[in-house]
Protein backbone atom coordinates (compact mmCIF):
# COMPACT_ATOMS: atom_id res chain seq x y z
CA UNK A 1 0.00 0.00 0.00
CA UNK A 2 2.79 2.35 0.94
CA UNK A 3 4.68 1.69 -2.35
CA UNK A 4 1.52 2.38 -4.34
CA UNK A 5 1.01 5.66 -2.50
CA UNK A 6 4.64 6.76 -3.19
CA UNK A 7 4.27 5.79 -6.84
CA UNK A 8 1.01 7.75 -7.15
CA UNK A 9 2.56 10.76 -5.40
CA UNK A 10 5.59 10.66 -7.66
CA UNK A 11 3.41 10.31 -10.76
CA UNK A 12 1.17 13.20 -9.62
CA UNK A 13 4.18 15.42 -8.97
CA UNK A 14 5.66 14.57 -12.37
CA UNK A 15 2.35 15.43 -14.09
CA UNK A 16 2.10 18.69 -12.16
CA UNK A 17 5.63 19.70 -13.16
CA UNK A 18 4.93 18.82 -16.78
CA UNK A 19 1.76 20.92 -16.84
CA UNK A 20 3.48 23.85 -15.09
CA UNK A 21 6.44 23.80 -17.46
CA UNK A 22 4.24 23.66 -20.55
CA UNK A 23 2.29 26.75 -19.40
CA UNK A 24 5.34 28.99 -19.18
CA UNK A 25 5.05 30.27 -22.72
CA UNK A 26 4.40 33.98 -23.27
CA UNK A 27 0.76 34.75 -23.87
CA UNK A 28 1.29 38.27 -25.23
CA UNK A 29 4.12 40.15 -26.93
CA UNK A 30 4.79 43.86 -26.85
CA UNK A 31 4.31 45.78 -30.09
CA UNK A 32 5.99 48.94 -31.32
CA UNK A 33 3.50 51.82 -31.44
CA UNK A 34 3.69 55.52 -32.08
CA UNK A 35 3.42 57.29 -28.71
CA UNK A 36 1.82 60.44 -30.17
CA UNK A 37 1.97 62.49 -33.37
CA UNK A 38 5.41 64.02 -34.02
CA UNK A 39 6.34 67.37 -32.53
CA UNK A 40 7.92 69.71 -35.08
CA UNK A 41 9.87 72.93 -35.43
CA UNK A 42 11.46 74.88 -38.28
CA UNK A 43 15.02 76.26 -38.15
CA UNK A 44 16.92 78.72 -40.36
CA UNK A 45 19.86 76.37 -40.92
CA UNK A 46 21.10 73.87 -43.47
CA UNK A 47 20.29 70.18 -42.89
CA UNK A 48 23.94 69.36 -42.15
CA UNK A 49 24.01 71.81 -39.22
CA UNK A 50 20.66 70.46 -38.00
CA UNK A 51 22.08 66.93 -38.10
CA UNK A 52 24.97 67.82 -35.76
CA UNK A 53 22.64 69.86 -33.55
CA UNK A 54 20.19 66.94 -33.31
CA UNK A 55 22.96 64.48 -32.40
CA UNK A 56 24.20 66.85 -29.70
CA UNK A 57 20.68 67.54 -28.37
CA UNK A 58 19.84 63.83 -28.18
CA UNK A 59 23.06 63.10 -26.28
CA UNK A 60 22.40 66.01 -23.89
CA UNK A 61 18.89 64.68 -23.21
CA UNK A 62 20.33 61.23 -22.44
CA UNK A 63 19.41 59.50 -25.71
CA UNK A 64 22.46 58.05 -27.48
CA UNK A 65 22.00 57.72 -31.23
CA UNK A 66 21.67 54.06 -32.21
CA UNK A 67 20.69 54.34 -35.90
CA UNK A 68 21.70 57.06 -38.36
CA UNK A 69 20.25 57.28 -41.86
CA UNK A 70 21.86 60.40 -43.32
CA UNK A 71 20.36 59.94 -46.77
CA UNK A 72 16.80 60.04 -45.42
CA UNK A 73 17.63 62.44 -42.56
CA UNK A 74 16.59 60.11 -39.72
CA UNK A 75 18.20 59.62 -36.32
CA UNK A 76 16.91 56.97 -33.89
CA UNK A 77 17.91 56.70 -30.25
CA UNK A 78 18.48 53.48 -28.36
CA UNK A 79 15.52 52.03 -26.44
CA UNK A 80 15.09 53.37 -22.89
CA UNK A 81 12.61 52.47 -20.16
CA UNK A 82 9.53 54.68 -20.01
CA UNK A 83 9.71 57.10 -17.08
CA UNK A 84 6.91 58.66 -15.10
CA UNK A 85 7.22 61.96 -16.99
CA UNK A 86 7.80 60.67 -20.53
CA UNK A 87 4.55 58.74 -21.14
CA UNK A 88 1.08 58.40 -19.69
CA UNK A 89 -2.02 56.27 -20.04
CA UNK A 90 -5.40 58.04 -20.42
CA UNK A 91 -7.40 56.54 -17.58
CA UNK A 92 -10.88 57.66 -16.53
CA UNK A 93 -10.57 61.10 -18.19
CA UNK A 94 -7.20 61.87 -16.58
CA UNK A 95 -3.57 61.19 -17.36
CA UNK A 96 -1.94 58.42 -15.32
CA UNK A 97 1.83 59.03 -15.32
CA UNK A 98 2.67 55.81 -13.48
CA UNK A 99 5.67 53.84 -14.71
CA UNK A 100 4.83 50.85 -16.92
CA UNK A 101 7.03 48.01 -18.12
CA UNK A 102 7.49 49.71 -21.47
CA UNK A 103 10.37 51.04 -23.52
CA UNK A 104 10.59 53.97 -25.90
CA UNK A 105 12.93 55.56 -28.40
CA UNK A 106 13.06 58.99 -30.00
CA UNK A 107 13.06 59.36 -33.76
CA UNK A 108 14.28 62.63 -35.30
CA UNK A 109 13.43 63.42 -38.94
CA UNK A 110 15.30 66.23 -40.71
CA UNK A 111 13.34 67.62 -43.68
CA UNK A 112 14.88 70.27 -45.97
CA UNK A 113 12.30 72.95 -46.86
CA UNK A 114 13.76 75.67 -49.07
CA UNK A 115 15.92 78.06 -47.02
CA UNK A 116 14.79 76.49 -43.74
CA UNK A 117 14.90 72.98 -42.33
CA UNK A 118 11.96 71.30 -40.59
CA UNK A 119 12.62 68.90 -37.75
CA UNK A 120 10.10 66.36 -36.41
CA UNK A 121 10.68 64.44 -33.19
CA UNK A 122 8.45 61.48 -32.33
CA UNK A 123 8.47 58.73 -29.73
CA UNK A 124 8.02 55.07 -30.59
CA UNK A 125 6.87 52.88 -27.70
CA UNK A 126 7.24 49.14 -27.20
CA UNK A 127 4.55 48.15 -24.75
CA UNK A 128 1.81 45.69 -23.91
CA UNK A 129 -0.41 48.68 -23.10
CA UNK A 130 -2.28 49.67 -26.26
CA UNK A 131 -3.24 53.22 -25.34
CA UNK A 132 0.07 54.65 -24.05
CA UNK A 133 0.74 58.27 -25.05
CA UNK A 134 3.82 60.48 -25.01
CA UNK A 135 3.77 63.50 -22.72
CA UNK A 136 6.00 65.24 -25.32
CA UNK A 137 8.42 66.40 -22.63
CA UNK A 138 11.34 64.47 -24.11
CA UNK A 139 10.52 65.58 -27.66
CA UNK A 140 10.45 69.25 -26.56
CA UNK A 141 13.75 68.77 -24.75
CA UNK A 142 15.42 67.62 -27.98
CA UNK A 143 13.88 70.44 -30.07
CA UNK A 144 14.98 73.00 -27.47
CA UNK A 145 18.48 71.50 -27.50
CA UNK A 146 18.65 71.83 -31.29
CA UNK A 147 17.71 75.50 -31.00
CA UNK A 148 20.30 76.03 -28.26
CA UNK A 149 23.03 74.40 -30.36
CA UNK A 150 22.21 76.51 -33.42
CA UNK A 151 21.87 79.83 -31.56
CA UNK A 152 24.59 82.38 -32.10
CA UNK A 153 26.77 83.20 -29.12
CA UNK A 154 24.98 86.49 -28.55
CA UNK A 155 21.45 87.04 -29.90
CA UNK A 156 20.56 90.55 -31.13
CA UNK A 157 17.66 91.98 -29.14
CA UNK A 158 15.78 95.02 -30.47
CA UNK A 159 12.38 96.56 -30.00
CA UNK A 160 11.31 94.55 -33.10
CA UNK A 161 12.17 91.20 -31.55
CA UNK A 162 15.04 88.74 -31.39
CA UNK A 163 17.43 88.05 -34.27
CA UNK A 164 19.13 84.72 -33.66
Amino acid sequence: MRKTWYACSFLSLACLLFVASSCSKPLASAKVREGSPPLGASFAAVPNDIYYAAKWAMAEAGYPVAVENLQDGILESSWKPVTSDSHYIPLFERKDYGVTNSYHQLVVRIIPAGGRTDVEVSSSVKSLVANIKSSRIEERRVLTGIGDFLRKQEPVLTNLGVDE
